[in-house]
């Protein structure tokens, strides 16, 4: 397989499939799962499927907006904050597993000695990614399109 054919927006759907492909498994092995944010006084709750749909559709839709601008307008990026993007956002998925992964490993375990309770290391993670994903991922996102759109070349 040659790597230098593989663009930003294949990397970005093949990871919005991956995100399907895991919530449907997650979902056939626990339907009735859900993602519980509380705020305050008030929880939120969010079933695992519907987070499941948004996440792939953010991801699809951010490899169609490369695609647009690449392919559809013939404009090219900027390469350094297409880098910096797809690894904040592809970065986030596999850190989000790994830490996933970890905590069922290592966190559960009753003789580990571990001042992190179950679910506090995947919590803190999702937050912190959530952060950087909002304060700078998507302004990334937005300036690298606007600045290919507007580029003569």
């Amino acid at each position: 397989m040659n790597f230098k054919k593989i663009k930003v927006y294949h990397l970005f759907w093949i990871v919005s499939l991956l995100i399907l492909i895991i919530g449907f498994v997650q979902n056939n092995d626990n339907p009735t799962s859900n993602l519980d944010i509380n705020i305050h006084d008030t929880y939120y709750v969010v079933r695992n499927f519907d987070s499941t749909i948004f996440l792939f559709i953010c991801y699809f839709i951010m490899g169609f907006g490369y695609w647009l601008v690449q392919k559809v307008f013939k404009k090219q990026l900027v390469k350094s904050l297409t880098i910096l993007h797809s690894l904040i956002f592809i970065g986030s998925f596999v850190i989000y597993w790994i830490a996933l992964i970890y905590g069922k490993l290592f966190l559960q375990k009753p003789e580990f000695p571990s001042f992190l309770s179950d679910y506090q290391l995947l919590n803190s993670t999702l937050v912190l990614e959530l952060l950087v994903i909002t304060f700078v991922g998507i302004p990334v996102y937005i300036i690298n399109l606007l600045i290919g759109l507007i580029r003569k070349k």
